[in-house]
């Protein structure tokens, strides 16, 4: 139920979103009207315009903290509809009104991440900041270490995360200004795809 209803919503909301965006793929396609069941639950999507419109059968809607229910007969939750579902590159925000049997939602998408046109030179430049840094820091982190161990180990702790920032912001700045230094083009002519990201270490995700 929640995938047929992003993806009823996703046809809608992409419309706009997607007629202006660069080299985006064509808008997906779905039935005007999608019927199914979850453990015994009917359910009916229909699109209308701007809205999605989901009727059960054998069950009802509640509206709950972070999204809304989908309750059977017995009062017993065998669904659950999230506030914001993740279709391929578009974040869908779900917009609800219950009336019982009823949900009406709103549809509005936001493309995850954004396009930008860019520079051969300003690819240079970018492309300098990434090798230097990580140049930088993992010479910075060695030569942290070095004296952290000359001074009898106990000043690793200290002079180790010294070393490896020193070394990244000196190796980026290197970096770019040699990147920035190379003869390219000014003149943009080619898109670039920004990633958002969250959390860090093992627990970072991009997309």
């Amino acid at each position: 139920m929640r995938t047929t209803i992003a993806t009823a919503l996703l046809a809608i909301a992409a419309t706009g979103i997607m007629s202006g965006t660069a080299g985006a793929a064509p808008t997906p396609t779905v039935p005007e009207t999608v019927q199914g069941n979850t453990a015994g639950v009917g359910y009916t999507v229909a699109r209308d315009g701007a809205k999605v419109i989901t009727t059960l059968t054998g069950g009802t809607f509640r509206t709950a903290e972070d999204g809304v229910d989908v309750l059977d007969q017995g009062g017993r939750i065998v669904a659950h509809l999230p506030m914001r579902v993740a279709v391929e590159n578009y974040d869908l925000a779900l917009t609800p009104h219950v009336e019982g049997a009823k949900l009406i939602a709103d549809a509005h998408a936001e493309e995850i991440g954004s396009w930008r046109l860019t520079s051969p030179w300003q690819r240079s430049i970018e492309a300098g900041i990434g090798i230097g840094g990580l140049t930088g820091a993992l010479a910075g982190a060695f030569v942290g270490m070095v004296i952290g161990i000359l001074a009898g180990g106990i000043l690793v702790p200290i002079t180790l995360p010294i070393g490896l920032i020193v070394g990244l912001l000196g190796g980026m700045a290197v970096g770019g200004a040699a990147g920035a230094s190379i003869p390219n083009s000014q003149t943009p002519d080619q898109w670039d795809y920004q990633q958002e990201c969250d959390g860090s270490g093992e627990y970072r995700f991009c997309w």
